[in-house]
């Protein structure tokens, strides 16, 4: 197989644009003053955005395992070998910051509403927790720059220097 799955594919670039909402309401968030109607739209927009990733990380992980993937490209064992950490630390990130977004609200005593419906509680109400929540949230969410920046460097690297085809993979048919 040289491409990912149409399914795959289709996945890949819903949870990117959910990131880039739910990244760019929250820095939004930050330059609306407290008390503005919209700050709380700002926030409910991050949320909803988060529980999407979640939600279609799980369809991604589905189709990833149902249609495999493509084979490396070929090149210097090191490049194979951090390509396949970058994928993984990505993964890691699309799992982690929901799911620290959702604990770190339930530890603030807040219900987590999908659509008018609440999250179960999976924590009790604990403010020392919360923070500390929060601030590997806040962490995730900084290495999702990080971890996008390198893997967008690394396929624009292979599509200019090395010349291999590598955007065919992750386009659509």
């Amino acid at each position: 197989m040289k491409t990912y799955h149409p399914a795959s594919v289709f996945l890949h670039w819903l949870i990117f644009l959910l990131f880039v909402v739910a990244l760019a309401a929250i820095e939004f968030r930050g330059e609306v003053p407290k008390g503005m109607p919209l700050r709380n739209t700002l926030k409910t927009v991050h949320m909803m955005a988060g529980q999407f990733v979640l939600l279609f990380l799980l369809f991604r992980v589905a189709a990833r395992w149902r249609f495999g993937v493509p084979e490396d490209i070929a090149g210097p064992r090191w490049q194979i070998r951090s390509a396949q950490v970058v994928h993984l630390l990505l993964y890691a990130v699309m799992l982690a910051l929901p799911v620290t977004g959702i604990l770190f609200t339930q530890a603030g005593d807040k219900d987590v509403m999908f659509f008018g419906m609440a999250w179960p509680r999976f924590i009790a109400p604990n403010p020392d927790l919360k923070d500390t929540l929060e601030g590997v949230h806040e962490l995730l969410g900084n290495a999702v720059y990080f971890l996008v920046g390198l893997h967008v460097a690394g396929a624009l690297w292979h599509h200019f220097v090395r010349r291999d085809h590598i955007f065919q993979r992750m386009k659509f048919r």
